[in-house]
């Protein structure tokens, strides 16, 4: 069976059951295609093992950990064609007088005999089947009627599994109760109820929830500069120095630290020290000038990090997105639009009406922490699936299982992945207002001076992360729920998206997020670009009315996190899938931020 790429990608991958249009429903056995080149696949691996890291050992079937060694045998692939089997076996008379129920082994045994063999009806698939969090899927139990066997039985589906039964039409029966629905065992011996027996669940086939692919999103961008950075020994030196604005490209800050750092230049604290016993020595203020520009400390560059602890270049810098986010915000290599720049092109244009609507969107984001909001066309993104889960999806809630075929791919376990371009927002919130905010709650024990200042602590923040885990898990949890109420805020039917079509890219340690088009084609269709010209202010003001208010308060507003469906969640394109959401951390925000006071809303919860 051919279908796109893309079609594939989202529906299609092994394991998964889907309708055919045929009318009938099939089991993917596996997906073939040519090999992907042109991805990073260091990046790739190393991302899908951290992924898998949060299952336990035993709950990992046919993932084995892609690092080292392992990595060769696994391949990354570009689905193509997918090969799948009828499911299930399990078929009924398709006339309502009959609909006696017959299984079959194989698809060869039900071409033999495709109708009842009673009445010569056709025959259609019963659409129920049993899923297991371990992975496993069959058909469902049909029962044996104690005088006729099977084959005068026939299915009585009440629309609920649970109040279903199996009945007979023999005679002495006729029609009567054989048997209730009964979820099927299962031989893992894995998850048992709490009876001690463990059983699989029974679902409808079109019943999405007993499966899920696992993604990982990567920022893939293919250019030597990029590919180069990645496998750059200073990479996150470079990565910090362009976040604290100190080089203006990544290509910058590689050729100083090719061309030598200066370890011998001292810190701002060493030299403020040395510095006021020159002034004691009576040396002349040209002279210390000098000798402050051959010694003292950097004021930009790589080597202007200066007194960094070393945790925020071991362990900050190093986390994928940290680094992919300075390739983002490189202009060389990912273009960006900013509100402030369209600002000003209206104001230069002597188009009062259009700067005056953006002068406003401006405004607001500030007053909202946010330092700033630009669009890209040209946000370069790759998908990768690499396993699938049942019933549960969480880590160690079930099995996750890889998509490994022996007759397939020389037995390697294969990985499938596409990559495009496509639009985005990107938000970056003040690191002097978010900081400001957590010395508010008594989370931090200093207020800084400047946006420089607090970028600096904003990541030492999250290198203590581990020994005070407080203020970065604020930060974490402001961050993602600003994202999601900002891409929700998208789904109103003017920009032609829908929630379900968009998703989200996050690197709270540098409090930056991203809203794109989770497409897995290229794709520009300028929409976001109308919105930052056009209706930025709208958008943003749906936000704060958004954080405060949800359609199912009072319930949502009394829970802890104040998170549900109908205001923050959501249906697909959360990596994290909707956990670590709090309108009121939101609240609280907007709040220290002024903005609320100023709003309607705002006024009339006050």
């Amino acid at each position: 069976m051919l279908r796109s790429k893309s079609q594939i990608l989202w529906g299609y991958l092994p394991g998964s059951v889907f309708r055919h249009e045929d009318r009938v429903y099939g089991r993917v056995v596996t997906v073939d295609g040519d090999r992907l080149t042109g991805l990073n696949e260091a990046v790739i691996y190393d991302a899908i093992a951290t992924y898998l890291e949060q299952w336990s050992e035993e709950n990992r079937h046919e993932l084995p950990l892609p690092r080292d060694g392992v990595t060769r045998e696994y391949r990354i692939v570009r689905p193509d064609q997918v090969r799948w089997e009828l499911f299930p076996l399990v078929l009924e008379c398709s006339r309502r007088s009959c609909a006696r129920v017959r299984s079959f082994r194989t698809a060869g045994d039900l071409a033999k005999s495709p109708r009842c063999r009673y009445c010569g009806g056709q025959m259609q698939q019963l659409r129920f089947y049993n899923a297991h969090n371990c992975g496993q899927i069959g058909a469902i139990h049909v029962p044996k009627c104690s005088t006729h066997g099977y084959d005068d039985l026939f299915f009585d589906n009440t629309g609920s599994f649970l109040t279903a039964t199996w009945r007979c039409h023999g005679p002495g029966c006729n029609g009567g109760v054989v048997s209730r629905t009964n979820m099927s065992p299962c031989n893992c011996g894995s998850w048992a109820g709490r009876d001690g027996v463990v059983r699989m669940r029974a679902h409808t086939l079109d019943d999405s929830r007993p499966y899920r692919a696992h993604y990982v999103d990567l920022i893939n961008i293919d250019s030597s500069v990029f590919q180069t950075y990645q496998r750059h020994p200073a990479r996150s030196q470079v990565a910090v120095a362009h976040f604290l604005d100190l080089i203006p490209t990544l290509q910058d800050g590689m050729r100083e630290v090719d061309t030598g750092l200066d370890g011998k230049r001292m810190s701002a604290e060493e030299w403020a020290i040395k510095e006021r016993a020159y002034r004691a020595m009576g040396l002349e203020e040209s002279d210390i000038k000098t000798l402050r520009v051959k010694n003292g400390p950097v004021e930009s560059g790589v080597a202007a990090l200066g007194d960094l602890s070393p945790q925020v270049l071991d362990v900050v810098a190093e986390r994928r997105p940290f680094y992919e986010r300075a390739a983002v915000y490189d202009t060389t290599e990912v273009p960006r639009v900013t509100l402030a720049h369209q600002k000003a092109q209206a104001d230069s244009a002597h188009d009062a009406v259009r700067a005056a609507a953006l002068g406003s969107a401006d405004a607001l984001a500030t007053a909202m922490g946010i330092c700033e909001v630009a669009v890209t066309w040209d946000f370069p993104v790759a998908k990768v699936a690499f396993g699938y889960t049942r019933e549960k999806h969480g880590p160690d809630e079930a099995a996750i299982r890889g998509f490994r075929h022996g007759k397939q791919h020389d037995g390697k376990y294969p990985v499938y992945a596409l990559s495009s371009r496509t639009e985005a927002l990107l938000i970056t919130l003040s690191a002097q207002e978010v900081l400001t905010f957590l010395h508010g709650r008594g989370e931090t024990d200093a207020v800084p001076g400047d946006e420089d200042r607090a970028r600096r602590m904003l990541l030492e923040i999250f290198a203590n992360e581990e020994a005070h885990p407080v203020p970065a898990q604020t930060v974490k949890t402001l961050v993602h729920t600003l994202s999601h109420l900002l891409l929700r805020g998208l789904d109103d039917g003017q920009v032609g998206f829908s929630e379900s079509s968009l998703a989200e890219w996050l690197v709270p340690e540098t409090l930056t997020f991203a809203v794109y088009a989770n497409t897995l084609k290229d794709f520009t269709l300028g929409s976001l670009w109308t919105l930052l010209n056009n209706r930025a202010l709208s958008w943003l003001r749906g936000v704060v009315d958004r954080s405060i208010q949800c359609e199912n308060d009072p319930i949502c507003y009394q829970q802890e996190m104040r998170a549900c469906e109908r205001c923050v969640y959501l249906t697909f394109g959360c990596e994290h899938f909707n956990d670590d959401l709090s309108r009121a951390i939101v609240y609280d925000y907007l709040r220290y931020c002024g903005v609320l006071e100023t709003s309607r809303s705002g006024a009339a919860r006050a």
